[in-house]
């Protein structure tokens, strides 16, 4: 397992800076920092490659890239040109030789500012609204599937994912392993157990103190401090022979330099 960072600046010197000060070469880069990209509305793999090669240049890694979210609208069929500049964004970053994309594919239709029992999204499995849900898993999977790119799906509710996983099966749908997943009340220290070693394609390190079932009524802390034991869940990911990238974030005071030192002391020892 190794330690990288994300990345959002369109300056190559200013990711490599960034690159050297955290102790990494591996990033996780935004679509938006490629430069002509959000002019367009949507990243291809001409837009990608003259960044890609300054950053090689710089001894920096693209080891995945990270996706727009998509709006409420789009996920549920009511923003057709949205949908289809991700979808083109996606192929853009497969095209570009990218295998992993990092992806929030239901954070629009999530309950941040208020507490439902047993509903962490708007819309839930069988309810009015899921068909639309799962058509667009199916729209993004299959451009996935086309380019052999693995969606890294960040997606915190456990019975959801896997609902998602049945109706939509593909080796490229995936999961961004977050110990977040402890703000819906879901245990996060037996990633393998619930997502599955061929599921996890890439992983986050991030650590809070929940105040209340509100998800927004957290604090974010550093790696070593929190609800979350970070030491027994990177124990987790290397015993069950997880091999992907792991990237602080969310630390609170703690600096990226100080979480990546930590994440590597943790992975040495």
């Amino acid at each position: 397992m190794r330690v990288g960072i994300h990345a959002g600046s369109s300056s190559a010197d200013e990711v490599a800076a960034s690159c050297r000060d955290a102790g990494v070469n591996e990033i996780f880069l935004g679509t938006g920092s490629v430069p002509g990209a959000s002019d367009r509305g949507y990243m291809t793999s001409d837009d990608f490659k003259p960044f890609g090669d300054m950053l090689q240049e710089r001894g920096v890694q693209v080891s995945g890239m990270i996706a727009p979210p998509p709006s409420k609208e789009a996920v549920l069929g009511e923003d057709e040109s949205e949908l289809d500049a991700l979808c083109q964004t996606l192929r853009g970053i497969g095209e570009s030789g990218v295998d992993v994309v990092l992806f929030y594919p239901l954070d629009r239709l999530i309950y941040f500012d208020e507490y439902h029992p047993g509903r962490p999204l708007m819309v839930m499995p069988g309810e009015d609204g899921w068909d639309k849900v799962i058509q667009f898993f199916r729209r993004v999977v299959s451009v996935a599937d086309e380019v052999n790119l693995r969606l890294a799906n960040h997606l915190w509710a456990i019975d959801v994912l896997h609902e998602v996983w049945n109706r939509v099966p593909s080796p490229n749908n995936g999961v961004t392993y977050c110990q977040g997943m402890s703000l819906f009340g879901e245990d996060p220290h037996s990633p393998i157990e619930t997502w599955g070693l061929d599921r996890i394609f890439f992983a986050h390190a991030r650590n809070q103190v929940s105040h209340s079932r509100v998800m927004r009524d957290h604090d974010e802390v550093p790696l070593d401090s929190g609800d979350v034991d970070i030491p027994r869940c990177v124990r987790a990911l290397i015993e069950g022979g997880y091999d992907g990238l792991i990237i602080p974030e969310h630390l609170g005071p703690q600096s990226i330099p100080a979480a990546v030192a930590y994440l590597k002391g943790l992975i040495d020892g």
